[in-house]
């Protein structure tokens, strides 16, 4: 994975993402991919808006797992 470039996993995720999202939930698990490894979560984080991420929390939403 190191010799893909930062725009090519950009693309990557981008269409993982769109192939997750569902019209009855209109988020993606994006958190999955930042336990992946450090460049990779670097690289989700540094681009909340690029990639759609969203905070799910619901009525008993275990936050602190999810991060």
């Amino acid at each position: 994975m190191d010799t893909l470039s930062d725009d090519s996993l950009l693309e990557i995720f981008d269409f993982y993402r769109l192939d997750l999202i569902l019209p009855h939930e209109p988020y993606w698990d994006w958190h999955t991919l930042v336990h992946v490894c450090r460049r990779w979560r670097q690289l989700i984080f540094a681009l909340p808006r690029r990639l759609e991420l969203q905070l799910v929390c619901k009525s008993r939403t275990p936050v602190r797992r999810i991060l």
